[in-house]
């Protein structure tokens, strides 16, 4: 298919570069502190076994101003929840690809530098004191523990399938990908890749963005045209 529009390149750097930029130390506040420390406690013990004095003294925050930034300790679990977990897993897209060429491949690219982005935020964030395998046992009791948990997580699934979706479907029309392929199949195949590395990685390390970026090559030159 050929065409006059102009691509231009996706370029990792750049972006994280800007995400570095962005995210720059600040001071935090002592609503922060504790929500930073929190979850720190709850990957490395579980929920159920950090107690307020374990807050106190990984925070420096006593009791009493905790209780003025919220109202008990499951209180202070669901804004970590809502902080660490539900915005981690959120993509900030900030790709377009509209004017593109090979949508898909330059949406492709962008996501994954954003996943790698997110690795380094974790890390960075917890300080290396938990594993990846932590954040995946927090995630499994967030299904059972977190309040209306099946509601927010479709919600996430449902908007990160849109985003997905619609460069599919772009890649479609430009001649990219065929336009009988399955969008809702393609969606799967990329992000159930994404999901399963994540959790046979969590067992033995941390998620291996090379091995990502082979699996997600691998099924992009298989459907590609």
């Amino acid at each position: 298919m050929q065409t006059n529009r102009t691509s231009v390149p996706f370029n990792s750097n750049n972006l994280i570069n800007t995400m570095n930029n962005k995210t720059k130390i600040e001071k935090p506040s002592r609503k922060e502190i504790v929500l930073q420390e929190a979850f720190k406690l709850f990957l490395a013990k579980g929920y159920s076994a950090v107690t307020f004095a374990d807050l106190v003294a990984a925070t420096n925050v006593s009791r009493g101003d905790m209780f003025h930034h919220f109202k008990n300790k499951e209180d202070i679990f669901i804004k970590v929840a809502d902080r660490f977990v539900f915005e981690f897993l959120k993509d900030k897209e900030d790709f377009r690809s509209d004017e593109s060429e090979t949508p898909l491949k330059e949406f492709l690219d962008s996501w994954l530098t954003r996943v790698e982005i997110r690795m380094r935020s974790f890390f960075r964030e917890t300080a290396g004191k938990v594993t990846a395998a932590n954040f995946m046992g927090f995630i499994l009791y967030l299904k059972d523990n977190y309040p209306s948990w099946d509601e927010k997580f479709a919600i996430y699934m449902r908007q990160e399938k849109e985003v997905w979706k619609r460069h599919i479907e772009q890649a479609k029309k430009c001649g990219e990908i065929s336009p009988e392929a399955d969008s809702e199949k393609v969606f799967s195949a990329f992000y159930n890749s994404y999901v399963g590395l994540s959790y046979k990685t969590s067992l033995l390390g941390a998620l291996s963005i090379a091995e990502l970026r082979d699996s997600v090559a691998f099924i992009y030159n298989l459907i590609k045209r």
